[in-house]
């Protein structure tokens, strides 16, 4: 009896340090947090493996972290659905399908001229004012009246919301949230180009949709005038049209180990087997260990698990505090957390990764950039290349060269030795991996009588 599956293909443990990467530091001495903290986990990681630098798209082009990993795990030809769908559904909400929604921040913001520009966020010394503002949104929604559409929101967390657009059908409406206190105003929500270069009913959804969302934010904006400043402002625009499967869309059983409502969402709507463990307040690298266990009993669990994703928000954190310090401290304790990783390399055959999503510059003024983040990857059948330590000039003279977010995928399944052979089609979508599932052919019946070939024509 011939044995199947006959299977010799091997498990990927992800770990992304999210922020990871950064920009020469001048308090540093032009060094890069991950170049001068303590690694020696990461070095014996880089010693044993093959280095690179990971730049999710292209150099110079800075992304946000669900993108990156939208990307990472090998979703680059799927829409992406947007951030705001993630974080209701990470916070135990039900967002309506084929329904635009949009995330919904009450920011603080002061007139100059005749620009409303935004100064802050609400922080926890606005909790009794937040809880005003909520009972005005939420009245605001009610009253708020549209031949297309109406309104609700869902609470997420202080100051914050998600706004569905009931009736309405296009979610390609530009942000009104500058993200950039210091570089734009508030914005006018505008249809995006690729709806205007199509025309027709694309674009008479996004102007219908940009509309209506004009209505309700200058509305909002007048009832909120009499409790202060405040603005309301919306981005990440989302909709999803189907449910999502990682099985089916890149082909294996996988995993999330999170710590936020963005990672709960993503790992619910691509339905993965999820464990969340929260980071504690203060001390964002506290979970990771925790989190690294959760990851290694999964890898010895009855369900095989092909990927499994770790995650930490702890070196993005402290670098948003623009004190590099306190982001070589925060690699550090990663570094550390990870430790157990070493003895499950070996023991078992595995694939394990670590880099970030993107970069966190320590200093200077932006959010997040385009720099080169270091990626490392030991497998049994890697080659190792000449870097023996972890960081951003270092791995750059790894073997792996500069890998964008959608290489990343690809790279680690073909490690573990299931790469998707192009030419072949065992499924419906061109995924990262060979399926390790696929849709079988049922065998036929077997009737009282084999089957003739028909006589040839004569």
């Amino acid at each position: 009896m011939i044995p199947w599956p006959r299977r010799d293909d091997i498990p990927v443990v992800l770990v992304v340090l999210d922020g990871l990467g950064d920009r020469p530091c001048t308090t540093l001495g032009g060094r890069t947090p991950a170049e001068v903290a303590k690694t020696p986990v990461l070095d014996e990681l880089a010693a044993r493996g093959a280095s690179g630098v990971h730049v999710p798209f292209g150099p110079g082009w800075a992304t946000s972290s669900e993108r990156a990993h939208w990307a990472m795990f090998g979703l680059s030809d799927i829409e992406f659905p947007g951030r705001a769908l993630l974080e209701s559904l990470g916070t135990g909400g039900h967002p309506p399908a084929a329904t635009p929604m949009w995330h919904l921040a009450v920011r603080k913001g002061e007139a100059i001229g005749q620009q409303m520009c935004i100064t802050g966020r609400l922080d926890s010394t606005d909790a009794v004012v937040a809880e005003i503002v909520d009972a005005a949104l939420q009245e605001w929604s009610v009253a708020f009246a549209h031949e297309h559409c109406r309104f609700t929101v869902e609470p997420l967390r202080l100051g914050e919301w998600i706004l569905i657009g009931h009736g309405l059908t296009s979610r390609e409406v530009t942000d009104t949230d500058p993200l950039f206190d210091n570089l734009h105003p508030w914005m006018l929500p505008m249809p995006w180009a690729e709806a205007s270069q199509e025309g027709g009913e694309r674009l008479r959804s996004a102007h219908q949709s940009s509309q209506a969302l004009h209505a309700y934010l200058a509305g909002a904006y007048q009832v909120l005038s009499g409790l202060g400043p405040f603005v309301p402002t919306t981005k990440w625009p989302s909709m999803w049209q189907r449910s999502l499967s990682f099985r089916e869309l890149v082909g294996v059983n996988a995993a999330m180990v999170t710590s936020s409502a963005l990672y709960r969402g993503m790992a619910r709507l691509l339905d993965m087997t999820e464990i969340d463990i929260a980071a504690l307040p203060g001390d964002p690298a506290a979970g990771l260990p925790a989190r690294v266990n959760a990851g290694i009993e999964l890898l010895a669990g009855a369900d095989r698990l092909d990927f499994i994703h770790v995650h930490t928000k702890a070196p993005d954190e402290a670098g948003h505090t623009k004190n590099a310090e306190a982001k070589v401290a925060a690699i550090e304790a990663c570094d550390a957390a990870i430790a157990p990783l070493l003895a499950v390399l070996d023991r078992d055959d595995l694939v394990l990764a670590v880099t970030g999503d993107h970069a966190t510059p320590s200093e200077g003024m932006l959010l997040h950039s385009g720099d080169p983040t270091p990626f490392v990857v030991c497998a049994p059948e890697q080659r190792r290349d000449g870097v023996r330590s972890f960081g951003e000039t270092t791995a750059l003279a790894g073997s792996l060269g500069m890998l964008r977010a959608a290489d990343i995928a690809p790279l680690l399944h073909g490690l573990a030795r299931r790469p998707f052979f192009i030419g072949h089609r065992p499924g419906s979508v061109h995924s990262a991996s060979l399926p390790v599932t696929p849709q079988f052919m049922p065998i036929p019946a077997q009737k009282n009588h084999p089957p003739t070939l028909m006589e040839s024509p004569r």
